[in-house]
């Protein structure tokens, strides 16, 4: 099946939302059309460089508002857009770029051992000229992230515009998103998270508000009157610290909140402050959202994610493995210059996440397949504990992982955000010991501090296992 380029999603925008404004931020303001044209000339100065359709574009060290305008750019010459996670070493970086052998590397930063052009050389280059651009085909493939598989060890995800156009508008349904709202762009564009907003706003011709460098979200949803934002629970929680940003939390419309276990007590506190929330279950394969709660089931955030979107179909396996198929299921890996299936025979993707669904249809995530470990012959699934240990009044957030032991292998380890000083190990093991046999319980805990947290969008539990195998002493202990 094809869609010829009018079908596409800003050409859209432009038709129906001219004048609204498409991209904002502070003073930088464009509308659909002012959008339209600028990515419509880098279109051209790409070709001038000698990309063509179906080449893969590397996006760098770029402004967001810049590499929004370049994703645009990509998508309506069929240059299939690499957004770079710039996070990692350059090296690393320069390493991926030899493997995915891009046309173009448009970045501020240069690379070891790999050409880039800054995007102000790109534009200068623009020169008069027509070039025909090719029908835009569903199917055909949009993007190229990076996503870290159970292992650590990075996998390269394509996606079609169908994937990303699909995601769109089951999110959309969900969480309804009109052309009067602003959604805030707080999240990278090399994460499916951030990536996914530019279709959920032009498909309804929305507004993307992008906050300043370091700027944070408070005043971009204050002084742009932000309507809908996405985050992490951390990033929740640091709002939910003092009365100015739950008042802030209070004037949104719509609040997403995923990319990992959230802890109930984090759910509570929302929904006690009458906070708009919707919690997701997702993936990168699956371009955003699998599950997500709706507007009228609120309180059923406490446990479990929500229901399947639209054009997902969710399946439990005879091992408690969450499969999922349908038309966000991205096209594959991409492993030594080729594609490869990320289905199995029967169409469905192994997510590698256990769970259960309730008789309405709703998903409960209890962990990953790959998370649980062996104690004394007991399988141990370290997402239990973590649950209790998050309803404990005090504790943020928490993470368990397994450390080593010569008599039983293995030993739950507990790291912990908690804003109770009182709290120790003794006071703690005291409570879980009325929900757990002994061998769940923790042995030591330590502090999940800031610097452990860092920036990421989840806690890396290979990051903490690293910490702890090699007896680090940065580690403070509770």
């Amino acid at each position: 099946m094809s869609a010829k380029l009018i079908q596409f999603p800003l050409l859209s925008a432009i038709r129906k939302h001219p004048k609204n404004v498409a991209l904002r931020q502070s003073r930088f303001i464009l509308s659909y059309s002012e959008l339209y044209s600028k990515a419509s000339d880098l279109v051209q100065a790409m070709a001038a460089k000698g990309v063509r359709p179906g080449q893969i574009v590397a996006l760098g060290d770029l402004p967001p508002q810049d590499k929004v305008i370049l994703l645009w750019a990509c998508w309506l010459g069929k240059f299939i857009a690499f957004p770079l996670n710039i996070r990692f070493p350059s090296s690393f970086i320069s390493e991926t770029l030899k493997q995915m052998d891009p046309a173009l590397v448009i970045s501020e930063s240069s690379y070891p051992n790999y050409p880039t052009i800054a995007p102000t050389d790109l534009s200068a280059s623009v020169v008069e000229m027509q070039i025909n651009l090719p029908e835009y085909e569903m199917n055909a493939p949009a993007t190229l992230l990076m996503t870290s598989g159970s292992s650590g060890e990075p996998k390269f995800v394509q996606h079609s515009f169908r994937n990303h156009i699909g995601s769109a508008k089951a999110s959309n349904l969900n969480i309804p998103l009109t052309e009067d709202d602003k959604w805030l762009l707080n999240l990278p564009l090399y994460h499916i998270g951030g990536l996914s907003l530019l279709y959920r706003t032009a498909i309804a011709g929305a507004e993307l508000v992008i906050p300043k460098a370091k700027q944070g979200v408070r005043d971009p949803i204050r002084a742009f009157r932000v309507t809908h934002i996405s985050m992490v629970s951390t990033q929740l929680q640091r709002l939910l610290e003092d009365a100015e940003g739950q008042e802030i939390l209070k004037g949104l419309s719509a609040i997403l909140i995923g990319g990992s276990a959230i802890p109930r007590g984090l759910i509570q506190k929302s929904l006690e402050l009458g906070l708009p929330i919707h919690v997701s279950y997702g993936s990168t394969e699956m371009s955003s959202q699998i599950t997500t709660t709706g507007a009228e089931e609120r309180a059923a955030a406490l446990d479990n994610s929500g229901k399947p979107l639209v054009g997902t179909n969710l399946l439990i396996s005879h091992e408690g493995e969450i499969m999922v198929r349908g038309d966000k299921l991205a096209m594959g890996y991409i492993e030594n210059s080729k594609l490869v299936d990320l289905r199995d025979e029967a169409g469905w993707f192994h997510t590698g996440d256990v769970g259960y669904v309730n008789v309405q249809g709703a998903l409960t995530v209890t962990g990953r397949m790959d998370n649980q470990f062996i104690s004394g012959g007991e399988n141990i699934q370290p997402e239990h504990i973590e649950r209790l240990l998050n309803q404990i009044s005090g504790i943020t957030n928490s993470v368990v992982i397994p450390r080593r032991d010569d008599e039983f292998g293995a030993r739950p380890v507990a790291f912990l955000e908690n804003s109770d000083t009182s709290l120790d190990q003794e006071s703690i093991n005291s409570i879980l010991s009325t929900k757990l046999p002994g061998y769940m319980i923790p042995t030591s805990y330590y502090h999940l501090t800031k610097e452990l947290l860092g920036d990421d969008m989840k806690i890396s539990r290979k990051k903490l296992q690293n910490l702890l195998d090699a007896g680090n002493k940065a580690l403070s202990a509770l």
